[in-house]
């Protein structure tokens, strides 16, 4: 029996235990005339990639940073490769209680699959999907995480041997914590200070970008253009009266080992070397109207620079240094309501911050009961000031450990967390105890 190749990735979909809601030939536009195969043929490739091991896992080209572990081949550059990832949590937060004492919970944090594939020598996909409430400041408690969205659908052109053209929805060209995403952070909360940028949901938007690295990613370059209508829920907060774009843009520099690809990591657990430094800008032109003149509209400009120093030591240990500083600033504009524009933590999108972080991977292995890994020690310092705080700054400093069994693929992270708001009526404690995975 002969499958043709869009039946077949619907079969190999349904192999992999992922359903079957999304349709095959939406997720390739251009079909492979060439690309056929038995049924046993699949199989018998499913269980050879399988008894590959790690050869396979290292093999899988999946650009959400080799998420995807299983890949399926029908031809020459017609693939599919498949991933999942998952966070859950329990958290502890002292006076989070209704009645004043420490709430707690389990929460789903993140749930995703990874798809990515290619139909062309230079064209391809990726597909991947989250848990509704995984962007937590927006939940409303409904679902409970049940309902599955799209996080990242980008058509990708390889336009020549060093630039790539992406379109779609995925991160615009941001800050490296940005780019880490949740998984690839060397912390496991992500850094509240950078919620200033425009986003449909974990930080996507749609839009177009331009991508050129050199020297494998020792030099790289991103610039594009979004929607910058959301500040991560559903509401627009752009004025009627005008429809301008977003661009964005970043440049990052790899003085030691390169960094390839669209995404980046904030560690690397000792197989790079990396001293890296990276700026980022965002700005709509008129992109809110005035906070006191009717029909004046104002610019929304963000930008930020980051820096990441991560050195393997002669002892096998792994010392990594990161910063970053940000500055959003609305120009006196309203949203769509009227009302100042606030970012994912309630506070005003108009302000700076930064972060200064600071981890130690132990050398020595050791196991607990038969899992394998590595301690790992960090601390982060976190603030944040409002131009609307008549004095002090919201801040936050973490104190993390971390066991690595397979870098970001497997991990658990116990979080100590203490904040301080800027006009110090709220001083609080939460103790986070996570669990990462990645297939």
């Amino acid at each position: 029996m002969k499958i043709n190749f869009v039946r077949a990735l619907a079969l190999g979909l349904g192999i992999v235990g992922f359903g079957s809601a999304v349709r095959a030939d939406e997720l390739i536009s251009t079909p492979v005339e060439s690309a056929s195969f038995t049924l046993s043929d699949l199989v018998q490739k499913s269980a050879a990639q399988k008894s590959k091991g790690d050869k396979a896992k290292a093999d899988a080209s999946c650009d959400n940073k080799g998420a995807g572990k299983m890949k399926f081949d029908w031809g020459a550059n017609t693939s599919l490769t498949v991933g999942a990832g998952l966070r859950t949590s329990y958290n502890a937060v002292e006076g989070g209680s209704v009645n004043g004492g420490t709430a707690q919970d389990f929460t789903l944090n993140n749930g995703r699959i990874y798809l990515n594939g290619q139909g062309h020598e230079r064209i391809g996909f990726e597909f991947n999907t989250d848990i509704d409430n995984a962007q937590g400041f927006i939940l409303d408690g409904t679902d409970e995480g049940a309902s599955v969205r799209v996080l990242d659908l980008i058509a990708k052109f390889q336009l020549t041997d060093h630039i790539s053209l992406w379109t779609g929805r995925f991160l615009p060209p941001s800050d490296r914590s940005n780019l880490d995403g949740p998984f690839y952070l060397n912390a496991w909360n992500f850094p509240w200070v950078q919620f200033g940028y425009p986003n449909i949901f974990q930080g996507r938007d749609d839009g177009a970008a331009l991508f050129g690295q050199y020297g494998e990613g020792a030099f790289k370059w991103q610039v594009g253009a979004f929607e910058g209508d959301h500040n991560g829920s559903a509401v627009r907060v752009g004025n009627a009266d005008t429809d301008n774009l977003m661009l964005t843009g970043r440049l990052t520099l790899n003085l030691l080992d390169p960094e390839p690809g669209y995404y980046n990591a904030s560690t690397y657990y000792g197989e790079k070397e990396i001293l890296a430094v990276g700026v980022a800008f965002m700005h709509r032109h008129n992109a809110l109207e005035d906070a006191d003149t009717a029909g004046l509209f104002q610019d929304s400009t963000s930008w930020s620079i980051d820096g990441l120093f991560e050195r393997p030591l002669t002892n096998g240990g792994v010392m990594t240094v990161e910063g970053a500083y940000y500055d959003n600033d609305d120009h006196n504009g309203v949203d769509v309501s009227g009302n100042e524009v606030l970012i994912g933590t309630g506070r005003p999108r108009t302000g700076d911050g930064y972060f200064i972080l600071g981890s130690y991977l132990f050398p020595n292995a050791m196991n607990v009961m038969s899992l394998e890994g590595k301690l790992q020690f960090m601390t982060r310092y976190m603030e944040y000031n409002s131009a609307s705080f008549t004095s002090g700054q919201d801040n936050q400093t973490d104190f993390q450990l971390n066991y690595i069994m397979h870098g970001h693929n497997a991990r658990i992270s116990a979080v100590w967390s203490v904040y301080d708001s800027h006009d110090g009526t709220e001083n609080t404690d939460t103790f986070t105890l996570g669990t990462q995975l990645q297939f």
